[in-house]
């Protein structure tokens, strides 16, 4: 939809979307959101919505997005509060105790600028947004809480019956959005009494979006290689094999060698680099560099080596090749299980 259009409904004073009491399907369900006392709810394009007003009353703190100040103006003046007004460029921030609400179009609202949430309550926003949009709108969404929980709301009716907003989401269409990151649960449905605007038989659905536990791989844990980045990285790499051969055939101090050759692979970014690479197998690729990422094996290996030394210092070299050969199957064991558990 065009921002031309939401700007002229408010205008007009046509804002049927606008309920005139909080939306007893919140009241309902909000429980599911297990939110903890003082816990921050965003509720993109939110109005001068009374949910808003239900919210604060009880002990909640919210955040909003809405393209018409207009809206937000009616808002604080409804709330009787003065909000200070803070210039972010493309938005413009009303903020006082336990609310903030950001006027602007919600793609350019970024997490740094609304700060962490505790849930999301989105019961205009989805149903607002024609289908091209709204995979976009989703995705930045997730991006913008972090994942956060969601109360969502949709409506099910025949969509050749009455243009939208708000539009017909299938439950089908709900699951395709959110089941990659998202456990959705319908949690209740109610028919819309005397049908959606008085022209059709609707069903009001109120899901709940709970985090799915994080992908073992993803790319923001580690990046993938960029592409062409092997033009730089590879001469690196031959480097790093000449100066080994070279640091073995003229036995330099192994000590120095291993911490100089460490140093220099974060500093040029190759051990990142070659992670990258190894996550590109397919299926195992991802779960070895998961794996080389734990921090705990990395914790076992090091107490492997102290215990060692130790151990060589006081006389006990045999022992130690022997209880290092566990370590080390042990070890090995543990990626072995952990790769064959995640296939």
């Amino acid at each position: 939809m065009e921002a031309d259009f939401w700007h002229q409904k408010w205008e007009d004073n046509v804002i049927g979307f606008h309920l005139e009491k909080a939306n007893p399907l919140l009241l309902a369900n909000v429980k599911a959101l297990a939110l903890k006392a003082g816990g921050r709810v965003f509720l993109p394009l939110c109005g001068k919505t009374l949910d808003i007003h239900w919210l604060l009353s009880q002990g909640y703190r919210v955040a909003g997005a809405e393209l018409s100040e207009l809206a937000v103006t009616q808002l604080f003046e409804e709330l009787k509060i003065n909000p200070q007004k803070t210039d972010l460029g493309d938005l413009i921030r009303y903020s006082a105790n336990n609310i903030d609400i950001f006027v602007g179009d919600i793609f350019h609202l970024s997490h740094k600028d609304l700060g962490a949430v505790d849930a999301v309550y989105d019961r205009a926003a989805l149903v607002a947004l024609p289908a091209e949009m709204r995979e976009r709108y989703v995705e930045h969404l997730m991006q913008l809480t972090r994942r956060a929980p969601q109360l969502l709301i949709s409506f099910e009716y025949d969509q050749r019956l009455l243009n939208g907003p708000p539009f017909a989401i299938s439950n089908k269409a709900i699951n395709q959005y959110y089941r990659d990151t998202y456990e959705p649960t319908l949690l209740m449905s109610e028919e819309v009494a005397g049908g959606l605007k008085g022209q059709c038989d609707a069903v009001e659905n109120v899901w709940l979006l709970k985090p799915r536990p994080q992908k073992v791989f993803d790319a923001q844990s580690i990046k993938l290689p960029q592409r062409g980045r092997w033009k730089a990285m590879l001469p690196i790499l031959v480097a790093f094999i000449i100066t080994g051969f070279l640091a073995y055939y003229y036995h330099w101090d192994a000590k120095f060698t291993a911490g100089g050759a460490v140093l220099a692979g974060l500093y040029t970014g190759l051990v990142t680099w070659l992670l990258g690479v190894i996550s590109l197998v397919p299926v195992i690729g991802p779960l070895i560099v998961k794996v080389l990422t734990m921090s705990f094996i990395w914790l076992l290996n090091a107490v492997g080596y102290f215990v060692s030394y130790i151990a060589i210092k006081r006389g006990y070299s045999k022992d130690v090749l022997t209880y290092r050969g566990l370590t080390i199957a042990l070890i090995v064991g543990m990626v072995i299980g952990y790769v064959l558990g995640g296939l």
